[in-house]
Order: structure tokens, then sequence, then C-alpha cells
């Protein structure tokens, strides 16, 4: 893989090959320019917990700018499948249930992708498969709307990543992007159950980081999709995954909190990220929400 070795941290495990990009840096990346030529499901889903009556009402989100800016990229690159969930309807049941839908239309070769956007914390592991002791979680709501008890509420990266692999058919590729605190591994992309699969995280930050709000959305993103708006005008034959985050960690670094350092993290089995064609490309010109409604930043207090 020539320099890719300073670049990604690789391990073999049994049949499957995972990465890891390192901190802050760039990763390998190609010249290669490629569109998806197969079909792309997409399931967006976030919460800024208006309506929550514990800790995270208290202070809701600015994720509803970031959800609205996937909302404009999914809709431009014309997807097979677009399924949109916000606030009451992310139960840890519903989105299984989402999964389970959007990702059983994937036939091989297409492309699942799963957006979201709110709280992401730790949890102590509850089945002895995480070195640190930690179970990576997204933070959502029960029934009642409330994001509290969490343990019986809060879905958890094993039960997130067995909802994947049981709804995704193997011949297809799935992508997830995560903007939220503690998520760097929410994917468990080590576990054996992606044997054989191809499969591939963006997230905010790592597993011990908070991800910043900007009063309009998060910062990873705000990011991401003025990378793709700017690859877009400059790639008229399409451009890799590896393309997209590393211009992705230079919006970053052009706007970042001076007081806030997230790391914007990458992780994935089955394909290096310069193989991995990043699925979604708008069909024409794009100019992301990001640069214009809601281009000035509000930022919240450090």
């Amino acid at each position: 893989m020539g320099e890719c070795g300073d670049c990604l941290r690789r391990f073999l495990c049994l049949s499957q090959q995972t990465f890891s990009g390192n901190t802050n840096e760039d990763i390998d990346d190609t010249e290669e320019e490629q569109k998806p030529e197969t079909n792309v499901h997409v399931l967006l889903t976030g919460l800024d917990y208006r309506g929550d009556r514990n800790w995270a009402g208290q202070n809701p989100l600015d994720t509803g700018y970031g959800f609205q800016m996937m909302d404009q990229l999914a809709t431009v690159c014309n997807v097979a499948t677009l399924k949109k969930m916000w606030n009451a309807e992310c139960t840890k049941e519903a989105i299984i249930d989402a999964i389970g839908e959007v990702g059983s239309q994937c036939e091989e070769g297409d492309f699942f992708v799963f957006y979201y956007t709110g709280h992401g914390d730790a949890m102590p592991d509850d089945d002895g498969d995480e070195a640190d002791g930690f179970d990576s979680a997204l933070c959502l709501v029960g029934p009642d709307g409330q994001v509290e008890p969490r343990h019986a509420y809060w879905l958890r990266d094993d039960d997130f990543a067995q909802a994947v692999v049981d709804a995704v058919d193997p011949g297809a590729h799935v992508l997830v992007l995560a903007d939220c605190c503690h998520s760097g591994s929410i994917l468990d992309v080590t576990k054996s159950i992606w044997s054989g699969r191809k499969a591939l995280s963006i997230t905010g930050c790592s597993d011990k980081q908070t991800s910043a709000g900007t009063g309009k959305g998060g910062m990873f993103t705000r990011a991401m999709c003025r990378a793709v708006q700017d690859l877009q005008a400059e790639m008229e034959d399409g451009f890799m995954t590896s393309t997209v985050y590393n211009r992705t960690l230079a919006k970053y670094r052009e706007c970042k909190l001076p007081s806030h350092t997230q790391d914007i993290t990458i992780h994935g089995c089955g394909l290096f990220p310069q193989q991995f064609v990043w699925p979604l490309q708008p069909e024409g010109p794009f100019v992301t929400l990001a640069n214009t409604q809601y281009r000035s930043l509000d930022f919240p207090d450090a």
C-alpha cells in the first residue's frame, strides 16, 4: 500500500481487514474519479431533545441545522431511498425497525447510508467485548419522548452494528456518519459479524471526546457538506471516500473553535477509503446550506 502504512493503522482479524485513520492526519488518497453506479439508500436520524424533561432537554442542541444540510444533500443526490426520523420518532425500537426497512432494500453493490446527529455517550460494557470497558451509544428517547432511563432507551454500538448486519445485503456497502460525542467506534467494525463485508464509519470525534456545535449544526456535518460541494465542482467524474475525508478535515481546520478540538475519525473494513466510492454525490451543481442560509455561525459558550 506504499505510504498508506504511515497514514492507516491496519489490523488483520481472521479473513477480515480493518483499518483506523491516525488522529488529525490525512489518509492515503487516490486520483481515481468515480461515481456510484448502484442504488443509494439513506436513513437520516436526529434529535435536538426539545420536549425531554431531563438533562438533554434543558439545553436543546442545534442539530436541526445539520439534519437539514444532510436532507438537502441526499435530495440533490437523487438517492433511491430517503427516510427521515426526527426527535420523538427516534426510539431504539423505531430506529432498528427503520434500519431493517431501508437496509433490506439494498442489493449487492448498493449503498446503505446511515446518518445520526444528536447526543452520544459511553455506557459500561454489558458483554465484555470492549477493551476500555465501555460501549459507545446513541442517546435516543423512549416512547414517552424522554432520554432517561438510558439503559432502556439508548442504542449501544453492539446492537446498532447487529441491526445493520441483519438488514443489509452482505454484498452491499455500508457508510455510517455520526455527528455526536463519544462516537469513534460506533460501528464496531472489529467484531466478527463484519467478516466479509464492506463497511465504513466517519464520526465527529473519538470515543473519548465531545463533538462541538456551532449554533447552526455540528462542526463535522458542516465540514463534510462543504467538502462535498467543493469536490462536486472540482471532480466531474466523481470522487472516493478518502478524498471526502481529507477535504472534510481541511474544512474543519478552517473553522474549528479555538477553545475546542475534536478528532474526526474514520474506521472501516473490507475496503480502504481510497477504494470506497463516496455514495452522496449531487447530480448537478450543489451549494450546501452551510454556505448559504446557515453560513454565519453562533458559537456556543465554551
